[in-house]
């Protein structure tokens, strides 16, 4: 038995000393490990080169891109400033990893057509890390729409981390398949920030002769900090999402998706935006003082998850989720939502924390049907209409209000219309249901 331990002890110090020595060996980056070189796009650049970005070297940056693209291997940007003055913006090719750490890319303030810093169409594991990206859209003429990152086509794994993007005139990051049969997918955006970018697009509610809608030479695709057409499995987390000129994101026809742990601060429009997406979940976001609805679930949306989250301060409702099926909020703090009026001539005063309905513009004729709104805490003022409001005056169904915790002065939950016994409301703490006939 002795020599048994004995045995057991050499053995263990042989192996700790093995892990010691291989913790002292330098790590291998991923081109060691494959055996290809990374790109030092320094290396295109001329003599003496000048690292303020006040000369542009984009054509000789697309030669770097070029020369690592057949191999699928890494490019790296070595820390220093970047002029971009050419709107096509640097195309990325597939297998590409773009190493950015350090690397500041400016847009010229001449700019003066549709464009962006880096574009990629059908591209295929490519892998996006670090770097900063500044616009100038505070100087370009109105209708000059410049994205940081613009994916299009049918995109496949594709991961985007710790960048920052500010200041564009379009999506800081915008990823856009061309239908449900075609789309992009297994997109990831982890850890980036994005600030003070979008078209502007005015309050639709607001009195002329204030802007009202996006500037004229803008689509909706302008629309969103991040914005994404038609795209499965996707990932964004841990990123911060402020001071958007319209909405902070908007996710169109969407499959599959994931937007945890992220802050959505003081868009001029909506915070978190879903339009047509199925199974789609967002836990664990921050979404405060956005200008119109915290949270927009609607036209045919189903299986829509909706928990953990704060949303406080929104323009309007903190969620306003009409047309669609299958939903789940719950475990939410809606706060003091609704500080403008909800252009209803029958309350001309502030929108409820949840508004439940039938909107125009559906044209997939979804009803309202399938909702579990439970085990949130809900806080309103005096000048709410009331903290939830469900209007039953077109097709809705099985709506289930249950166990919220209501506190504030306006601890209402509304339900008015004809068709009231589809909404269940019970075990709500802290309010009265008011029940309102058919007009």
């Amino acid at each position: 038995m002795v020599s048994l331990h004995r045995a057991l002890l050499q053995w263990t110090c042989a192996l700790t000393c093995l892990f010691a020595f291989t913790a002292l060996l330098p790590a291998q980056s991923p081109q060691q490990a494959s055996g290809t070189a990374a790109v030092r796009v320094t290396d295109f650049l001329p003599d003496g080169h000048v690292t303020d970005g006040s000369v542009s070297y984009q054509a000789q940056l697309q030669q770097a891109i070029n020369a690592a693209a057949g191999d699928g291997g890494t490019v790296v940007f070595p820390p220093m400033t970047y002029l971009i003055d050419d709107a096509a913006g640097l195309k990325l090719s597939s297998g590409l990893t773009l190493i950015l750490d350090g690397a500041t890319f400016v847009v010229s303030d001449d700019l003066a057509t549709d464009g962006q810093v880096f574009r990629g169409e059908g591209v295929e594991d490519v892998r996006i890390q670090g770097g900063t990206i500044v616009g100038r859209n505070d100087v370009w003429a109105e209708g000059v729409n410049v994205a940081g990152v613009r994916l299009v086509g049918e995109c496949r794994r594709v991961s985007i981390r710790d960048m920052h993007i500010r200041d564009l005139s379009s999506n800081g990051i915008g990823v856009f398949a061309e239908d449900a049969e075609h789309p992009a997918t297994d997109i990831r955006i982890v850890d980036t920030i994005i600030d003070n970018c979008c078209n502007v697009y005015g309050d639709y509610q607001a009195p002329p002769p204030q802007r009202r809608g996006p500037e004229k030479g803008s689509t909706r695709a302008d629309q969103g900090l991040i914005a994404m057409y038609y795209v499965h499995e996707f990932s964004v987390r841990g990123c911060r999402l402020e001071d958007s000129r319209s909405d902070g994101t908007h996710f169109y026809f969407c499959r599959n998706g994931h937007f945890t742990d992220n802050g959505v601060y003081r868009a001029k429009m909506g915070g978190y935006f879903i339009e047509s997406c199925e199974h789609i979940t967002a836990i664990g976001n921050v979404i405060r003082d956005n200008g119109s609805r915290g949270v927009t679930i609607e036209r045919g949306s189903q299986f829509c998850i909706l928990s953990g989250n704060t949303i406080q301060g929104s323009g309007r409702e903190g969620l306003w989720i009409p047309d669609s099926l299958r939903c789940v909020v719950t475990g939410n703090v809606f706060s003091l939502n609704g500080r403008k009026t909800n252009g209803d001539e029958r309350y001309m005063i502030w929108n409820a924390n949840i508004t439940i309905n039938q909107a125009r513009g559906d044209k997939l004729n979804t009803p309202t049907a399938h909702y579990v709104i439970a085990d949130n805490i809900i806080e309103t003022d005096e000048h709410q209409v009331a903290a939830i409001r469900v209007d039953t005056r077109e097709e809705t169904e099985e709506i289930v209000i249950r166990g919220n915790v209501l506190i504030g002065a306006n601890r209402r939950i509304v339900v008015e219309g004809p068709d009231q016994q589809a909404v269940t409301v019970e075990g709500n703490t802290g309010g009265e249901t008011v029940r309102v006939d058919d007009e």
